[in-house]
């Protein structure tokens, strides 16, 4: 049978089954250009939302919390010292206590009326300086926009002032010569009911009522 020459010359693709080769189609159904590769796999779609959530900004606190901050702050300052200057008269503090439970009980022996004395004495300074531990815990509570707290500062302010009378009554003996540890216990009391009055008024008040830290800040 007679068959067609190829021309090996000029590489005849004649009677091949190579589509590419004699200028056909691919399989991706565009003509071969230069030898450029096939494309790939198109892209896999997202699954979700990628958008990263809105970072929220700390809102600051307003004048008036400021200001509630620093009076109990100093309230704070005030306690420690009132605290300090009873602990370095504590000798002369403890002879007046010992003198006392004596003349309230006479029949107690000396050993006694020593742990009695010492008793009220550290009793009434630790009581005090725990309070003041307490009320700096709440600070900082309230500071983290805890509203509710201020009504739990309301409380251990009436404990405080309870403390602060049995204080005066136990350690500030009678006369002009320890009047300013009577005074310090008031002014510390002072500042701390300043302190809590300031952070229930309007312009503290919404601070601690905003819901959402990014929305502004409110006025005060």
């Amino acid at each position: 049978m007679w068959r067609p020459p190829l021309d090996y010359e000029h590489g005849s693709t004649w009677g091949t089954n190579d589509p590419a080769a004699a200028g056909g189609r691919t399989d991706a159904g565009a003509p071969d250009q230069a030898g450029a590769p096939l494309p790939g796999r198109p892209p896999r779609p997202q699954l979700s939302d990628r958008t990263p959530p809105p970072i929220g900004q700390a809102l600051p606190p307003t004048g008036m919390v400021k200001a509630a901050r620093s009076l109990w702050l100093l309230s704070f300052l005030l306690g420690a010292v009132a605290i300090a200057f009873a602990y370095l008269s504590r000798d002369h503090r403890l002879e007046r206590l010992r003198e006392i439970v004596a003349e309230v009980d006479p029949a107690q022996d000396e050993a006694t009326v020593d742990a009695v004395a010492a008793l009220v004495h550290w009793g009434s300074l630790g009581a005090l300086a725990l309070i003041i531990v307490v009320e700096a815990l709440l600070l900082r509570g309230l500071m983290r926009r805890r509203g509710g707290i201020r009504w739990v500062q309301l409380v251990v302010l009436l404990i405080h002032g309870g403390a602060a009378v049995l204080t005066d009554a136990f350690l500030v003996a009678p006369g002009e010569g320890e009047m300013y540890l009577r005074w310090m216990l008031v002014a510390q009391l002072v500042l701390a009911s300043a302190a809590l009055l300031v952070s229930l008024l309007p312009g503290a008040d919404a601070w601690f009522r905003a819901k959402h830290e990014t929305y502004g800040r409110p006025r005060g």
